[in-house]
């Protein structure tokens, strides 16, 4: 499912529940009035919002469970959130530099919009939605416990679906919360960013922790596993990747983790393409060379090597085509030597017709020219385009068998884009491939929506809880310095400025992903 689809479907559903909820209020409008008060619910143009009492007995008992621990708990959550204040907003102000710096010169964007379809892929929106509930719904928990901790009366809480954007509130009473002192107030105010940061430390612990965890049913750090291929992967066929391999090393690159594999792929990109020792008897036994066939005469060989053999095989891109065109399995290789000071390179031809797989496979070792090679063997390297690679993929099966090598021809980004990998290898066939993967991608969505949701509720923002911590923060340090008109005008100048921050952050960065 695309973007667009996606979107339409979501605008579908919203559509058809309001037009539903109107109808229904004309036409019944008694009893669905009272279905919808007493359940709560109210529906808008592309909102649904649920408001209930139901949970209000267990946070007072969660409340009054552990007082003392909780004293302790939001008087630190207090003070950790009241130091990280000044650093979250350097960070949205860094982040605003960063956008009008050089293309070249920009540093990765922490913070940034999440648009679905965009730089959020449509299969990831489990994940999306699954974390930001639970990020919002710890957050709103924290407000809640704090408020009943300092005596102050919670009415409910509510679960709202803004378009596609799910999240939580919590009814506490503003005007109970301004009776109490600044620091009380804090306790509160900060509670819920206080729990998005214990979120994400708990989160990253989780992260980290997986792979001992899961040690009883997977292996870890050994290879990489073939979780899926794209239908276009260049990957794919008879003699390609298949899910459930286990990539162990590419070109001779030992592949033991994600960071191997993305290094061992950008090594190739960044460098020429790599040789290969072939045997000289593997080169004078299977060479196909078409202008091979002219060297029956002594003549005509002498001939064909002076005039014809840099001008009749070189492509446009570079690339040179020594192969006949009906010869799918075979490879023109270009020989890496210097022939003036290599006396053993005479009977070798410049550019040889080879089968790819058995040349490879016979191969003692990658190289760059022959002088690494041992005696009897010449470094061939394959001749392709500019942005090509032959890169060889050695692979097991799950249990350790051995399966024979992946010849893949063709950039490596595309290699890259279109096959997911994990570093996780089950120990037993019942153990699904995924569960690794499932656990770790909902650590990194936590870590970002929860980490995202701290830092926007810190910021002094109207409607957002950086506005009202602000507001305690100025009562508490200027109350004795400044009467209280000279500390509104700071709140509403800290706040403007706040506003205007965020807002540019959001516009450009929307604009930078689309």
């Amino acid at each position: 499912m695309d973007l667009m689809t996606f979107l339409s479907v979501i605008l579908l559903i919203h559509s058809a529940l309001y037009f539903t909820d109107q109808f229904l209020k004309s036409c019944l409008n008694i009893p669905y009035m009272y279905f919808l008060e007493n359940v709560g619910l109210t529906v808008r143009p592309l909102q649904l919002h649920w408001f209930t009492t139901a949970f209000n007995r267990a946070v007072t008992k969660w409340a009054l469970w552990r007082p003392r621990f909780f004293k302790i708990w939001f008087t630190i959550g207090a003070m950790v959130v009241g130091l990280l204040l000044l650093p979250s907003i350097f960070l949205l102000i860094s982040g605003l530099i960063n956008y009008f710096r050089p293309v070249a010169d920009q540093s990765v964007q922490a913070l940034q919009p999440i648009v679905p379809g965009v730089n959020l892929p449509i299969k990831e929106l489990p994940y999306y939605f699954a974390t930001l509930l639970i990020a919002s719904i710890i957050h709103e928990a924290g407000h809640a416990i704090a408020a009943v901790k300092e005596d102050v009366h919670v009415n409910g809480f509510g679960f709202v679906l803004m378009f596609i954007l799910p999240g939580a509130f919590v009814d506490v009473p503003t005007e109970e919360i301004r009776t109490l002192t600044p620091f009380r107030q804090l306790k509160i105010l900060c509670a819920g960013v206080w729990h998005n940061i214990v979120l994400v430390l708990l989160a990253v612990a989780l992260g980290l922790s997986v792979p001992y965890i899961l040690q009883p049913l997977y292996i870890h750090g050994r290879g990489m596993t073939v979780l899926s291929l794209t239908q276009d992967s260049p990957a794919r066929g008879p003699t390609g990747l298949s899910t459930g391999d286990v990539i162990t090393a590419l070109n001779k690159c030992p592949v033991r983790s994600m960071e191997d594999w993305r290094e061992c792929l950008v090594t190739s990109i960044k460098s020429d393409q790599m040789g290969f020792c072939v045997p000289e008897s593997v080169v004078h036994t299977y060479d196909e060379t078409i202008h091979h066939e002219m060297d029956s005469h002594p003549i005509l060989s002498y001939l064909h090597k002076i005039f014809l053999k840099n001008r009749a095989f070189e492509g446009a891109d570079g690339s040179v085509q020594c192969c006949s065109g009906d010869s799918e399995a075979h490879l023109c290789f270009e020989l890496l030597e210097d022939r003036d000071s290599d006396k053993g390179v005479a009977a070798m031809q410049p550019f040889s017709c080879l089968p790819a797989r058995m040349a490879i496979s016979l191969s003692t070792k990658t190289c760059i020219n022959s002088v690494a090679c041992p005696a009897d063997s010449h470094c061939l390297a394959p001749s392709l385009r500019n942005a090509s690679r032959l890169l060889q993929i050695t692979r097991r099966g799950q249990k350790g068998e051995l399966k024979d090598d992946v010849l893949y021809l063709g950039p490596p980004a595309y290699l890259f884009h279109t096959v997911t990998l994990t570093s996780y290898i089950p120990k037993f066939s019942f153990v699904p491939l995924t569960w690794p993967g499932t656990l770790e991608t909902l650590c990194d969505y936590m870590i970002k929506f929860s980490g995202a949701l701290a830092v926007l509720n810190m910021v002094p923002v109207l409607h957002l809880d950086g506005y009202w911590i602000f507001g305690a923060m100025i009562d508490l340090f200027l109350a004795s310095r400044c009467d209280q008109v000279t500390r509104r005008i700071v709140h509403v100048i800290v706040t403007i400025m706040g506003s205007v921050l965020l807002f540019l952050n959001i516009v450009l960065g929307i604009w930078s992903i689309l």
